[in-house]
């Protein structure tokens, strides 16, 4: 992931399996008084359970890399309980929420409820210099890097205002344990928070495990202040190599054409692959998202790249065929079916459709979109990003 970007990602790649499942529908959708909006996935072939708690989460100015400084505690907290009994455990951020997953042996629910209740609960003031000092190191190391540097570019450009995902040096010299604590009250409300459960568990024991969730008990949410001035510094890393990233930004992408897109162009890329690297990727920053295309190369390859690039759309146009639309349309349906055959990812995926505004049925309604993306679908988008003025940053040695 990029500094501070979110990759448009509703899927999980992964290999060898190929269902044409069922719709994936909740078996029960439960809404406890007070929260959280719980719904159980029980339809699954495995005697092992995933929680996946999301909270909604998005920073103003002067609050950048506060998400980032909850996750490092929580996650650490989690592991240390996780090891117990080699339960798995993430803690992640999405361009809306702070998610929070976990996942063990239904025998171990108890266990996975306790380990889920220290990961939500509020950031502890003895903790918060580390995770601070730790987060300092991870923006330096983005920093020194020419993708980091362009990504902070690009998004600076396309999202004026929208915090980094890591802060900014003056942001977390801002920061203090008070005011993390703040953050999380308004972000980790119970009756806005989402649980997904995809595992056989009774729903008296779910419904046991959400009472006991740590999460903020207060009444109307808090407004978030008002933004501070942020100092920004440009950082100007030493490159050896000539390094581009180009921004179409979209207005109208839907979800399934976007990925669709997004595969094409990355088939398309190595095809004509010279003496450059390049990539795409579609970005979500600020609400807003964007056709990234980036690159490297030697002075050599210089031309050639930036050749690549401006040409590149017009090349996946030229290409573009019906068989193209329905194959890439397949083979992600598939993929997201595949990863839907474990507890992890049906969890995750159920999460990201509903975090996403699609309700907890959204990943049915999504595999769906996919299955009737048309060619001339595809087209359009494409024709539609290369209509636009793009956002070009460059770093040369």
């Amino acid at each position: 992931m990029s500094l501070g970007v979110f990759l448009l990602a509703f899927w999980v790649p992964v290999s060898g399996v190929s269902q044409a499942a069922p719709g994936i529908q909740p078996d029960e959708v439960l809404t406890p008084p007070g929260g959280p909006q719980v719904v159980i996935f029980r339809s699954v072939p495995s005697e092992v359970v995933s929680l996946r708690v999301s909270v909604h989460l998005e920073e103003v100015p002067g609050e950048g890399g506060a998400g980032e400084l909850i996750r490092i505690q929580a996650e650490d907290r989690m592991r240390v309980i996780a090891d117990r009994v080699g339960a798995r455990v993430e803690v992640h951020r999405t361009p809306r929420a702070l998610v929070y997953q976990v996942s063990g042996t239904t025998t171990d629910l108890d266990f996975l409820g306790w380990i889920l209740r220290e990961g939500l609960k509020p950031p502890a003031a003895e903790d918060f210099e580390a995770a601070r000092r730790r987060l300092r190191v991870e923006s330096d190391r983005a920093m020194e890097t020419p993708q980091g540097v362009l990504s902070l570019r690009i998004q600076r450009t396309l999202a004026p205002g929208v915090p980094s995902l890591y802060g900014s040096p003056d942001e977390l010299d801002r920061m203090d344990p008070s005011r993390l604590v703040e953050i999380w009250e308004r972000s980790h409300r119970r009756e806005e928070a989402r649980l997904v459960v995809a595992g056989r568990v009774p729903t008296e024991l779910v419904l046991a495990l959400t009472s006991d969730l740590r999460l903020s008990e207060g009444g109307a949410p808090a407004d978030p202040p008002t933004p501070q001035d942020v100092q920004n510094r440009s950082p100007n890393p030493e490159v050896i190599r000539h390094w581009i990233a180009t921004a179409y930004p979209l207005e109208s992408w839907d979800d399934a054409v976007g990925l669709v897109v997004g595969r094409w162009l990355g088939e398309v890329v190595r095809i004509g692959q010279g003496d450059f690297e390049l990539g795409a990727e579609v970005w979500e920053v600020g609400g807003r998202r964007a056709l990234v295309l980036s690159g490297a190369a030697y002075t050599r390859g210089r031309q050639s790249m930036l050749n690549r690039v401006d040409t590149l759309l017009e090349d996946a146009v030229g290409s573009l065929t019906e068989e193209v639309v329905r194959r890439l349309s397949e083979e992600l349906r598939t993929e997201i079916l595949a990863t839907s055959q474990t507890t992890w990812g049906l969890a995750d995926l159920i999460g990201q459709a509903w975090d996403a505004g699609r309700g907890p049925e959204g990943l049915d309604s999504f595999l769906d979109e996919l299955a009737g993306v048309q060619y001339d679908d595809v087209r359009r988008a494409l024709e539609d990003a290369a209509g636009v003025s793009p956002i070009r940053e460059q770093l040369n040695p």
